[in-house]
């Protein structure tokens, strides 16, 4: 089977943003728990901010997703 460049340039882009998306998603889930743990309201209050900031990559990876296809 062959492929041409754009389709080439599609599986690879897909794989590259399925990467990104796995990492992003399992440093949000990170940042929620440390937020949970936290005792103290600073540190709660970054970590939230850190969950929220990678919450809207994981919206652009997942966007990103759905125009390739």
């Amino acid at each position: 089977m062959q492929l041409n460049d754009m389709e080439t340039k599609k599986i690879l882009d897909q794989g590259m943003l399925t990467r990104s998306l796995i990492e992003t998603e399992t440093a949000m889930k990170k940042c929620q728990i440390y937020n949970e743990m936290a005792k103290d309201a600073a540190v709660k209050g970054f970590f939230k901010e850190q969950a929220k900031g990678l919450e809207d990559v994981v919206g652009y990876f997942k966007k990103g997703m759905v125009e390739l296809q």
